[in-house]
């Protein structure tokens, strides 16, 4: 579980980050403010019939229910934690060594009876919840709200400059598309900067890396885990996977869609010389750590990389 604990830390841990990950919000709201006054002078956006609600795709549905999920699990995993506590009180990791005194054969917990001790114990207890809550909610914002739910936006922003190519919903011209295009590039470099230093990397390194360490415990020590064992390993292993695969499809989704895109723009009739000259410069929107960048296959690589390990283990 210290794998675990270390991967929650790089998830989400550090004011920094976090402010970094403010200034990318911002961005992306500004952005998003400016793609609507375009698409509203334009009349793109399809007008909103009175009574319907807007239905979202299927992508944006599955992320919406992932946030939900991940962000209701955070005050779960708190009282987890707590009631993990009050079963064995030297449990780790950290203050859990500070409540009780195990013995050099770990069989026997000598507690504090008194009054003075109890209290003690439990204010442990309640910080100990409430600090696994507040380390898991950074964690889970930071990777799913921030970092997914960017890769997500920038996916709509491209299904956007797709719509507004096509004649039938109103286009605009290919210098206003490639000038939004440029700034997606912006954003792009944005989300980058701010998450691949951290967050990118512990998503692409560090989580396979627990997701087979505890897909191995789980198989192989199965029958020696407590029942809060049977909760713990399994969510890890979820949420490892979870995390990975929704990332790297996205990722790939998004350099796959704006290459095509700027294909087809090269496509169209009647473009002057200079206007292929920008659009062949134009970038794909890329997902990048160090000079390596996510593409088509690289969920199913990462998985299948993960199973062949877990495998090799259990035969060793």
């Amino acid at each position: 579980m210290w794998l675990v604990t270390v991967q929650m830390y790089l998830w989400g841990m550090g004011v920094n980050l976090a402010r970094q990950a403010g200034h990318l919000i911002n961005a992306e709201i500004r952005l998003e403010q400016y793609l609507q006054g375009v698409c509203k002078k334009m009349n793109i956006l399809m007008a909103k019939k009175p009574g319907k609600k807007t239905k979202m795709s299927p992508r944006n549905t599955l992320i919406l229910k992932v946030l939900l999920f991940t962000n209701f699990m955070c005050p779960v995993l708190g009282l987890t934690r707590s009631r993990r506590l009050i079963a064995n009180s030297c449990n780790p990791p950290f203050i859990g060594l500070l409540v009780g005194y195990c013995s050099s054969c770990g069989e026997h917990i000598e507690g504090w009876d008194g009054p003075i001790g109890k209290v003690i114990k439990a204010f442990a207890i309640l910080l100990e919840g409430y600090y696994w809550a507040v380390i898991s909610f950074r964690a889970f914002f930071l990777l799913f709200n921030v970092t997914i739910a960017s890769i997500r936006c920038m996916l709509d922003y491209i299904d956007l400059l797709n719509r507004v190519s096509d004649t039938s919903a109103g286009s605009i011209g290919l210098s206003s598309r490639i000038s939004i295009h440029r700034s997606l590039q912006v954003l792009e470099k944005q989300i980058n900067q701010t998450l691949c230093t951290r967050v990118i990397l512990a998503t692409m390194m560090g989580a396979p890396i627990n997701q087979i360490f505890c897909s191995y415990v789980l198989i192989k020590f199965w029958s020696y885990l407590p029942s809060a064992g049977f909760l713990t390993y399994p969510f890890a292993i979820f949420i490892c996977v979870m995390s990975v695969v929704i990332f790297e499809s996205l990722a790939a989704q998004m350099c796959i869609k704006s290459m095509d895109q700027c294909m087809n723009w090269l496509k169209e009739k009647g473009i002057s010389y200079v206007s292929r000259r920008k659009i062949r410069s134009l970038q794909a929107l890329r997902i990048k750590v160090g000079s390596n960048f996510i593409d088509r296959g690289t969920a199913l690589v990462t998985q299948n990389f993960c199973i062949n390990q877990t495998v090799s283990l259990l035969l060793m």
